[in-house]
């Protein structure tokens, strides 16, 4: 059998790589198995795997991340003081007009918590599904 000599470093950068429990002792060889174990996967088991990660990612896009915003323009359009006003092509420019402060939330839920309190004869703001 083959008797191969070591250097300290390699030793030691083994011995870190196989993690040894506190107060473990482990052979130089029962280290390197374990490093190379845990390096080394059989193929089947990666087979296994890509197999379980192509199978969830063609579900991940399959499905939408989430739901389209209703369209602001179409909004604005249906209320009288508004369809006059031009650049009204997102919810925080509506906002904006109507100077109703966002403070970093979602202008759409604001405008339509806005329009319930202060203008109940406006047609209500849309909502998303899921909301």
């Amino acid at each position: 059998m083959p008797q191969f000599t070591v250097d300290e470093d390699i030793a030691e950068l083994v011995e870190r790589l196989a993690k040894p429990k506190p107060f473990e002792n482990l052979s130089f060889n029962a280290a390197l198995r374990r490093v190379l174990q845990e390096h080394i996967k059989p193929k089947k088991v990666d087979d296994e795997l890509e197999q379980l990660l192509a199978g969830s990612l063609a579900a991940a896009k399959k499905e939408p991340k989430k739901a389209p915003s209703p369209s602001p323009q179409q909004w604005a359009a249906s209320v009288p003081e508004l369809k006059s006003k031009r650049g009204l092509n997102t919810w925080k420019a509506v906002c904006v007009l109507l100077k109703i402060d966002t403070a970093g939330d979602s202008a759409r839920r604001k405008l339509k918590n806005w329009v319930k309190a202060n203008r109940p004869n406006w047609p209500p703001v849309p909502e998303i599904s899921g909301e």
